[in-house]
């Protein structure tokens, strides 16, 4: 198996802004959150995606988890994961070499000034990035995510969600003390707004545990 990790120069972006998490904890979300296949975001990324042979960006990717599990899942996809940290990057290589897993390109890369030609993905992923991270970089973020987008492509928000139940609750505590300033407040904000002013439009939500999949479109309003 063959793995492609391109060196570029590293641009910072807010002092490697895009991760609050400490590379060596990053996977244990899977293990408390979203542990249950059924119900976890993974699964419902996958279920969105179709059959079709596809080209995936997972923008941030950070220690691979989600470009791992959409090249299982669909091998006929070629997916790109990039990420700015070196310490994220390197830990998905050493996973990535474990893989059996031929479909997967890892790239060091500025999430907010994609190294990609215009119209070049059928879906675009963003897992939990955008609750940390600056109004302006989320932005910037965005607007890459939507020109390197087909025109009928689909852009994937995977965001937390604070739950209903108040067993869930308790873990979901731990996590809105360890988000960054501001983190309240974008659990409440109308994202359909918030997504429409940077052009696109929710066409459908999927409530997992402790999170929620949203599927994206391009509109028209830019």
């Amino acid at each position: 198996m063959k793995v492609v990790l391109r060196s570029r120069k590293r641009e910072k972006m807010g002092s490697d802004e895009c991760y609050q998490f400490n590379v060596k904890v990053y996977d244990i979300l899977d293990q408390i959150y979203f542990r249950k296949a059924v119900t976890s975001p993974r699964t419902a990324v996958i279920s969105v995606l179709g059959d079709e042979p596809i080209k995936v960006l997972d923008m941030c990717t950070g220690t691979g988890v989600n470009a791992f599990a959409i090249a299982g899942a669909r091998t006929n996809a070629e997916v790109i994961g990039i990420d700015i940290s070196d310490a994220m990057l390197q830990k998905a290589t050493a996973k990535l070499e474990q893989e059996e897993i031929s479909n997967v390109k890892l790239i060091h890369m500025n999430a907010a000034n994609l190294q990609f030609p215009s119209d070049e993905f059928d879906v675009v992923l963003i897992s939990l990035v955008l609750h940390e991270i600056s109004p302006d970089l989320a932005g910037q973020l965005l607007g890459e995510a939507r020109r390197v987008l087909k025109n009928a492509g689909k852009l994937i928000v995977v965001e937390w969600e604070e739950p209903l139940n108040l067993f869930k609750r308790i873990p979901f505590y731990l996590v809105k003390k360890t988000e960054p300033a501001g983190f309240e407040d974008f659990l409440k904000c109308d994202l359909e707004q918030y997504f429409f002013r940077f052009g696109f439009e929710i066409k459908k939500t999927i409530h997992c545990d402790y999170s929620k999949v949203m599927v994206l479109e391009k509109n028209d309003h830019l």
